[in-house]
């Protein structure tokens, strides 16, 4: 006699009953069926693919059919690809950015080194005075090298009770330097200490505190090029520091910078608290770039005498007089070290 042919009800029967129990022969003593009637049907049911026609007769929630705990993958890398894309054009226009000046007389850039202003330590009264310079001396501009302010962070957060000024205070002096001082920076660079206390964020909302920017802020390193009317331009490359030390020459790296640079007329950085200025022809480059080092404001350094350091008087910033109408290459920059003096020569050179 023939085996009858299963149907797929009896399919659909077997697999809802082996469902219900732990095991098939559970299934068959519950339901008078036996286990070989449940197991073939089940397995019937697999090859003929009824558990798809099953789920059709229920309607599940849309969190199961469509899903909704996590954003589609497609989306994820359309997102991603307009992030980069919106990053890349962010950091390739600050790649030898343009500073349009619209005379064409000589001008004046002081590079203001580190000043934390908040330390026991800051020379303000020096400080105040190369402000006032800047701000009263027509044609002469300002770029901070870094480190405007202690910023504790991490393990040298305990350095707060060593100093006299609170973080509030502190975050007050950096928002007067940077918008209230008169000072005219074109540029400000963020050093170490703003990533050490986590304090760009802060410094950059303070940038916008009048609805636009008012000055283009950069972490650590900025590369940008002072534009003349009748097409004179100078390379500057300004970065909290470079990469590179040696014991014999203080402006290593930013002889490194210069070297290896593309085409820089300037390389100046900060950092180390101590100052340097060199001055040479790379004839294989058709230039005499001026390496420099600023000192910065911060004296009184109980670590640096602890290691052996003796501490400069002078350097904290330098001013450098671009003159777009020189006629020799090492002409079209002069770098003063005694700021006044230098002041009244970039005046003297305007007349």
């Amino acid at each position: 006699m023939p085996t009858p042919l299963m149907t797929d009800e009896e399919c659909i029967e077997a697999v809802k009953l082996r469902n219900q129990y732990a095991t098939t022969k559970e299934a068959a003593e519950a339901s008078g069926k036996g286990w070989h009637w449940i197991q073939r049907r089940v397995k019937e049911a697999e090859r003929r693919q009824l558990q798809a026609k099953m789920q059709k007769s229920v309607e599940m929630p849309t969190f199961i059919t469509e899903g909704d705990e996590e954003e589609p993958i497609e989306e994820i890398i359309d997102r991603m690809s307009k992030n980069f894309e919106r990053a890349k054009k962010a950091q390739d226009s600050r790649k030898w950015f343009p500073i349009a000046v619209k005379e064409q007389k000589p001008i004046g850039v002081l590079f203001v080194g580190d000043p934390h202003v908040d330390d026991n330590g800051c020379a303000w009264p020096i400080l105040r005075r190369h402000a006032e310079i800047a701000k009263n001396t027509e044609g002469m501009f300002a770029v901070n090298i870094g480190d405007v302010a202690n910023d504790w962070g991490g393990r040298l957060i305990k350095k707060y009770a060593d100093q006299d000024t609170s973080v509030h205070t502190a975050r007050r002096l950096v928002e007067w330097f940077l918008l209230k001082s008169g000072i005219p920076w074109i540029v400000w660079l963020h050093g170490n200490h703003q990533h050490m206390g986590g304090s760009m964020p802060l410094h950059e909302e303070m940038n916008k505190r009048y609805g636009t920017q008012h000055v283009p802020m950069l972490d650590w390193e900025a590369r940008f090029i002072l534009q003349f009317p009748d097409g004179a331009e100078f390379r500057i490359n300004a970065a909290h520091d470079f990469a590179g030390n040696s014991m014999w020459n203080p402006i290593h790296g930013a002889v490194k910078a210069a070297k290896f640079g593309d085409n820089i007329d300037v390389a100046v950085c900060g950092h180390k608290h101590n100052w340097a200025i060199s001055q040479w022809e790379q004839a294989e480059q058709g230039n005499s770039p001026l390496m420099i080092r600023v000192r910065g404001y911060k004296h009184l350094d109980d670590y640096a005498r602890r290691i052996g350091k003796y501490e400069q008087e002078e350097g904290q910033s330098v001013l450098v007089i671009f003159d777009p109408n020189s006629k020799t290459s090492t002409g079209r920059m002069t770098a003063f070290v005694d700021i006044e003096k230098g002041a009244d020569y970039l005046t003297w050179l305007r007349r």
